[in-house]
């Protein structure tokens, strides 16, 4: 693969703001053989369509589909689209930077099968630059990144996306990779996602729905499961890297509470949904 046809692949539901940003981070992609597939919703009712249209005149080769139903089924559905042989999953709220598409193909063009893309956020208010803060604790933490770039031929061989996964859809993608000995580097390049005014309530209100079916991944990765939802272990990391407190003081004790309350409503979630409590 000297030149291989990269495919891009991003789930949407009325995401124009963000696909606008997302889109345009692509003109500058020094790496040009790559494609678009856009995953959108079937209620979406905002003006996507005529974006891609807009991206589409500026030379972006992009294909749009409304078969959008769950974030993994969405992503395995655009993979079936996919003409190229590396796949690469990113949401609509995320931007690339202009090295990142070629240095992913230089990695799997030399040794590597998959690819972990470390992720930073940015945002516009306290809570969103707390997981900025947040996330800078888990740069190169196994058990919490998943890859984002893979061969294709290898990702339907494992199965790509488990269709009926929310809660970690992509860490159980990522961990059965690894357990089939595939061969997983890392960018150097970055991926950035855009919290823009997080809402400490939607963010909680999140966790708790997506807890609902946590239980799917508990069954198929328990050692996986308990490690994720010991919020110790979040607290252990953010600890490792005290440096942060002198720092960034304010958003150090911000990155314990919402993380506290992240579990909390989280396991509150599981729990009724294990004991079909309504």
């Amino acid at each position: 693969m000297n030149n291989p046809l990269v495919s891009v692949i991003v789930p949407t539901f009325n995401s124009y703001n963000n696909l606008k940003i997302f889109l345009n981070s692509f003109l500058f992609s020094k790496y040009r053989n790559f494609e678009i597939i856009i995953n959108d919703d079937k209620k979406t009712n905002d003006k996507t369509a005529d974006l891609i249209e807009e991206y589409l005149f500026k030379g972006l080769k992009i294909i749009y589909i409304k078969e959008n139903i769950l974030m993994a089924q969405a992503r395995k559905k655009g993979a079936e689209y996919a003409n190229g042989e590396i796949l690469i999953f990113l949401d609509s709220d995320m931007k690339i930077t202009e090295n990142l598409l070629g240095e992913c193909v230089k990695l799997i063009n030399s040794e590597y099968d998959a690819l972990v893309i470390p992720e930073e956020s940015y945002g516009e208010n306290f809570w969103a630059k707390c997981k900025w803060l947040e996330k800078k604790c888990y740069i190169g933490v196994e058990k919490i990144e998943s890859l984002r770039c893979i061969k294709k031929d290898i990702y339907f061989k494992i199965g790509g996306h488990n269709e009926k996964m929310v809660f970690s859809e992509d860490k159980d993608l990522d961990i059965r990779v690894r357990k089939n000995n595939y061969k997983i580097g890392r960018t150097i390049n970055y991926i950035y996602h855009n919290e823009g005014k997080l809402k400490l309530t939607k963010n909680l209100m999140k966790k708790f729905n997506y807890s609902k079916t946590a239980n799917l991944f508990a069954i198929e990765h328990p050692k996986e499961f308990k490690w994720q939802i010991n919020i110790i272990n979040r607290y252990l990391l953010y600890i490792k890297n005290i440096k942060y407190l002198f720092i960034h003081p304010i958003l150090y004790i911000g990155i314990f509470y919402i993380k506290t309350c992240e579990v909390f409503f989280g396991s509150l979630g599981f729990l009724m949904n294990k004991y079909k409590i309504k």
